[in-house]
């Protein structure tokens, strides 16, 4: 569970673009849902980091790239993960991002992003891939597949099925 736009100790006064949440970025996995509630509000509730701009997406998704490619188990112990990021809608990294995305589409990974708030989610429309297929200029080519969802929360935030089934929507069967 990582957290970004965030000033953690000891540089409280800058944005972090990349933090464990449970406070270890060698293992930063939460094992429930539970678990990373309370890594929320340890962090959040407690003012344990300042919220702070610009939102960069890029390093934690080289991150999460990395432990997809270190993680790469035998055909019989394959591993899928699960990316949600949760955001306010701006992004101020996107060709970083799309490299990423791009490099991420040949891993067994899927991001899910959710949008809260009023903001203009564009850029997250993009990322999603649906109408265009995301190319990477750093990498010079397109994605593998379309592995990113986003979900405006506001739009379904009073139909819980109906966000839980636009959430999963693309995840492999």
């Amino acid at each position: 569970m990582f957290g970004f736009g965030g000033g953690i100790a000891p540089y409280r006064e800058r944005a972090a673009h990349c933090f464990a949440m449970n406070g270890n970025i060698f293992d930063p996995r939460v094992n429930d849902l539970e678990a990373a509630i309370n890594h929320y509000k340890h962090c959040i509730g407690n003012n344990n980091v300042n919220l702070y701009g610009p939102t960069h997406f890029a390093s934690i998704l080289d991150n999460v790239n990395g432990l997809c490619e270190a993680d790469l188990g035998s055909y019989s112990n394959q591993k899928f993960q699960v990316l949600l990021i949760i955001t306010d809608g701006v992004i101020n990294d996107m060709n970083q991002t799309i490299d990423q995305i791009v490099r991420g589409s040949n891993n067994p990974l899927a991001i899910i992003i959710v949008g809260v708030g009023n903001a203009d989610f564009g850029m997250m429309d993009k990322l999603d891939g649906d109408d265009e297929a995301l190319f990477s200029q750093t990498l010079r080519r397109y994605a593998a597949a379309d592995i990113v969802q986003f979900v405006p929360f506001n739009d379904f935030k009073h139909n819980p099925t109906l966000l839980a089934k636009e959430t999963l929507q693309e995840l492999p069967g």
